[in-house]
């Protein structure tokens, strides 16, 4: 069932992109889902004066003007600030504002009485935030042909037009006025720079405060050449970025100074993100949030996996554990990512790797999506479309590139097997018990428990061994002060390296460098069989090499693969 969207668009949105249609109804999914949202919080705001006459104030704009009303209530923070009042944790002042916005904008004569802010500013949504209003009285809004009067007490304040925030008098008061910046990279489509709504504040980072005019310009000028690079590139990307995406959010950049971005379900339609380096770099985390944009948009309407479940897929770019839920997010975002690259993978050796990486990496999660027992049919279908886009990137890659990514692919399932999963002891125990008789290992497979655990940082690949390959194919990670092993690896000298991080293993069972480098570096020195089972069962033969400290962990791998 796909419910608003045919079969045939459900398809063209899990291939990676969506036409203009399948953009149009996500994006009126997302307004219908807010006007919902706000009728609901209104009511739960306990019919306060305020907000009978801020519903009032909507419901005249919508007569007046439909689709400045829509332009109001699709501004991303409002169903941050809807959900808050559902739960009481909002009153009526947010909405107040959005129904001035609104009535402004639609040109309509109003007043109308809002407390005052505790950090005395008021923002209007999609419009700007005035300033230093006094603490002693409450703010008069008086709207007229098209302005509004932001007011208090014997301050007369400023008075705005409302369609482009453009200050029209700023009064000579305490009040100031802050607009709300604008650019438009995609077709002409207007996108607001947000650095001030109070609500914008929904992601797992924090917000950045206002920008000063030297870096709205720059993210501006960034945001207008990324535009161009996907006009050129990859124009359904740009035109479903053009149809969905309606804020950017600045974020404080990390301590590392490595660009991030975000996306959230409360406020889908804006990306946050900090200011990255280059037009480039400013494609690729568009696109990778248009990604979940899409999805989250489209899960709002179609049901692609049953709610809940349990946290126990492997995500290949995290360390973590993730429910099915995330898992797709996250593989249907790198299917962006990948596609980026692939455009990008004639830059160089670089470039050529992340495209194949992340193009593994996505397959890879793929595959797990595609025997995931909570997807809905439309999940399924949905996977199995990502999937056969996958199959059809053959582009080739020089077989060096090929065989790094396999080897940092490899590495983070072992990291990852090591870090969250649990073989059974009772099977550890029978195993062991074979081994010391010199029989074949049991009969069946033991799953080993996923071991619930905190989220954990992204999987780098600048140190140990993904390192030493990444050293070896691009000259760079494999740092002064990595070990003797991966030094030997990056250099490669693969029957060096491997003795190197046997005697680590049999010195510390715990090093999981050591047991990365294991199963990367029996694969190179004819040892398939022993570095596949490393890599799909690392937790069982450390338990077992734990348990039989005197045997060869190459030679338990070996073992374990043999038929019962």
């Amino acid at each position: 069932m796909t419910g608003p969207l045919s079969a045939a668009q459900l398809a063209g949105l899990a291939q990676g992109h969506g036409d203009a249609s399948t953009i149009a109804v996500l994006r009126g999914g997302q307004l219908g889902r807010r006007r919902l949202l706000t009728v609901a919080a209104a009511r739960a705001c306990r019919g306060e004066p305020l907000v009978r006459q801020s519903l009032e104030l909507l419901t005249r704009a919508e007569h007046a003007h439909p689709a400045t009303v829509a332009a109001v209530l699709t501004h991303p923070p409002v169903t941050g600030w809807a959900r808050a009042a559902l739960d009481g944790a909002a009153g009526p002042a947010y909405l107040a504002a959005l129904a001035a916005a609104a009535a402004t904008r639609a040109g309509l004569t109003f007043t109308l009485t809002l407390p005052r802010p505790g950090d005395g500013v008021l923002s209007l949504p999609t419009v700007g935030a005035a300033t230093g209003l006094p603490f002693d009285s409450p703010v008069r809004l008086t709207g007229e042909a098209g302005t509004v009067r932001i007011g208090s007490g014997a301050d007369e304040g400023v008075r705005i037009e409302a369609g482009g925030g453009r200050l029209l008098d700023a009064g000579g008061g305490a009040i100031g006025w802050l607009p709300i910046r604008r650019t438009t990279p995609f077709d002409a489509v207007e996108v607001l720079v947000d650095d001030q709504d109070p609500w914008r504040d929904c992601y797992h980072r924090p917000s950045a405060p206002r920008l000063d005019d030297v870096s709205a310009d720059r993210l501006t000028r960034l945001t207008a050449e990324a535009g161009r690079w996907l006009r050129a590139h990859l124009p359904a990307h740009a035109d479903a970025l053009a149809g969905l995406l309606r804020t950017l959010v600045p974020l404080r950049p990390p301590p590392s100074g490595n660009p991030v971005s975000a996306t959230s379900r409360d406020a889908l339609g804006a990306i946050a993100l900090s200011v990255p380096a280059d037009a480039p770099t400013l494609a690729l985390l568009l696109v990778h949030e248009l990604q979940h944009t899409k999805l989250g948009a489209l899960s709002d309407l179609v049901p692609l996996h049953r709610p809940g479940g349990p946290a126990r897929y492997r995500a290949p770019w995290r360390l973590d554990p993730r429910p099915v839920g995330a898992l797709l997010q996250g593989a249907y975002a790198h299917l962006g990512v990948a596609e980026v690259w692939r455009c990008r993978r004639h830059e160089g050796t670089a470039a050529a790797f992340e495209y194949a990486y992340w193009r593994e990496q996505t397959i890879r999660a793929v595959r797990q999506l595609a025997d995931a027992d909570e997807l809905t049919a439309a999940g399924r279908s949905f996977v199995a479309d990502m999937a056969s886009t996958l199959r059809g990137w053959r582009d080739p890659v020089d077989g060096a590139v090929e065989a790094a990514v396999r080897d940092v692919a490899d590495a983070s399932a072992v990291r990852w097997g090591l870090a969250n999963l649990l073989p059974d002891p009772d099977q550890v125990a029978r195993l062991a018990h074979a081994w010391r008789q010199g029989l074949p290992p049991e009969t069946g497979r033991q799953a080993s428990t996923v071991v619930p655990a905190a989220p954990r940082p992204a999987l780098t690949m600048g140190s140990g061994p993904e390192g030493a390959v990444r050293h070896r194919l691009l000259g760079s990670g494999g740092p002064p002060g990595s070990s003797p092993s991966d030094q030997a690896y990056a250099a490669g000298n693969a029957e060096d390296a491997l003795a190197g991080y046997r005697r680590r293993v049999a010195a510390d069972c715990g090093d999981v460098d050591a047991w990365v480098g294991l199963a990367l570096t029996a694969h190179h020195t004819g040892q398939p069989v022993a570095a596949g089972v490393l890599t799909s069962r690392p937790e069982l033969v450390r338990a077992l090499s734990h348990a039989l400290p005197d045997a060869d962990p190459l030679a338990l791998a070996t073992w374990l693969a043999q038929p019962a």
